[in-house]
């Protein structure tokens, strides 16, 4: 049983709580725990301490800052709630972000996994998956880049068709709202298309591999129809930064 008349120095404590004697203090300085001294100056860490630090250090594992610890010695139960639920609302709120990171990176890591079966697996025939193309005409409001920022909207764009050949870039997102404008719409048809990667260099986005793309299928023997892009990632390779986009050619 714990000599409730025993006392123990600085080093022990770190060593039993876990806790760097630097911080601990610290802690002292900030008034956080008030200690006595033995002759030799030394910091005297009795039971009731000890008890005082168990509580400092289960608000610290809680989130609570220093300056809220040092305010809750002298708070009375309900305030003491209010502080509970506070930090209750702030870890939910953290936890909301973090999910919302989570899926995107999951999102992220799926689409590099696409790039990746895509590279092995060129000029396979599928269908984009870009329904439509919002306008970038508000570019500049800062909303349209919390949009992107969350992943509802992704940098794309479409090469039309003869005798346009003209390209239009925009946003990928699923359907356009009242306050967007629509750029281009993927029209539903009997189409083909076969998908490639498409590399566009950062520096000069005229340096890309899309004449690969259209001469291997030209070769074969079909005419080219509309080309559609969706960003993925940057890398560097080939002593050149790229610009990797997941791509649709369409071949007739």
């Amino acid at each position: 049983m714990w000599d409730k008349d025993k006392t123990v120095n600085i080093s022990t404590v770190s060593e039993t709580f876990g806790i760097p004697a630097s911080t601990l203090r610290y802690w002292e300085s900030m008034g956080l725990i008030s200690l006595s001294r033995r002759e030799n100056n030394y910091r005297e860490y009795t039971y009731s301490s000890l008890l005082d630090l168990s509580d400092i250090c289960y608000l610290r594992n809680l989130g609570i800052p220093i300056k809220a610890i040092k305010e809750y010695q002298t708070l009375s139960l309900a305030d003491s709630n209010a502080l509970y639920l506070k930090k209750k609302s702030e870890l939910e709120t953290q936890i909301n972000s973090l999910q919302g990171t989570y899926s995107m990176l999951r999102k992220t890591l799926s689409l590099m996994k696409e790039l990746e079966y895509i590279r092995e697996h060129p000029y396979t025939e599928t269908q984009p998956d870009v329904p439509l193309l919002l306008s970038h005409s508000k570019l500049y409001d800062k909303e349209v880049w919390k949009k992107y920022f969350s992943g509802q909207y992704q940098f794309a764009g479409v090469r039309l068709g003869p005798p346009d050949y003209r390209w239009i870039w925009g946003w990928a997102a699923e359907s356009c709202g009242p306050d967007e404008e629509l750029a281009w719409t993927f029209a539903e048809g009997n189409r083909h298309f076969a998908q490639f990667i498409l590399r566009i260099d950062t520096t000069n986005r005229k340096h890309t591999n899309l004449d690969e793309a259209i001469n291997h299928l030209t070769a074969c023997g079909y005419t080219i129809g509309e080309i559609i892009v969706r960003y993925i990632t940057i890398a560097y390779e080939d002593q050149t930064r790229w610009d990797y986009y997941k791509a649709w050619i369409e071949f007739i």
